[in-house]
């Protein structure tokens, strides 16, 4: 049976993860099972490091080549919080003289992301990859704004959790859910 909202717990390193099938056509990346992934409020955009796919270094650098020669793949360049200054505008400048080889903090654009949470499938026109970072595959606020999510003391669990329902199938039994977990009934709307 499908799910038809997700619950996480958060783990005890402070964490929301789950376990998830993806897809990212434009790769031919297809029914990638049980991969990873954090969910991060804090994270506007999901990415992707390909790595954690399973791809070896190897392929990744040689998808990084074929992306990096692609006029039609759009590039950004993405650094990481710990990042000093001096490696900010060292990489800004090889990112503008299209130096992508050399750049760790390049990302390219690629079309139809799908992940599957055991029944409630995202989906996003596209997904940035990096093909050089190792880190987590973050699910970001592109994909989370699709859905209501409340994250708090489960009453029945008695641990924080993450409850989310896409906003185009929450139904009496979701409702139910965000009663039992965290006590919000159903409220009439405004003006009735």
């Amino acid at each position: 049976m499908k799910n038809k909202f997700i619950l996480l717990e958060l783990n005890q390193r402070n964490e929301i993860r789950a376990d998830v099938n993806l897809t990212i056509k434009s790769l031919g990346i297809t029914e990638i099972e049980n991969i990873n992934v954090k969910i991060d409020t804090g994270c506007p955009y999901t990415s992707i490091p390909v790595r954690k796919l399973g791809i070896s270094n190897e392929k990744a650098q040689q998808m990084k080549q074929a992306d990096s020669a692609d006029p039609a793949i759009k590039k950004e360049i993405s650094f990481g919080v710990n990042d000093s200054k001096e490696k900010r505008e060292s990489d800004k400048e090889k990112f503008r003289t299209g130096k992508y080889m050399e750049l760790q903090s390049v990302t390219f654009q690629h079309d139809s992301l799908e992940i599957d949470f055991g029944g409630i499938c995202l989906k996003k026109d596209s997904v940035k990859v990096s093909y050089d970072r190792t880190g987590n595959i973050l699910v970001g606020m592109d994909l989370l704004s699709q859905m209501d999510i409340h994250i708090g003391q489960s009453r029945i669990l008695g641990k924080t959790v993450f409850l989310a329902c896409p906003y185009d199938r929450m139904d009496s039994d979701y409702l139910e859910m965000l009663d039992e977990h965290f006590g919000l009934q159903k409220v009439p709307p405004l003006g009735v």
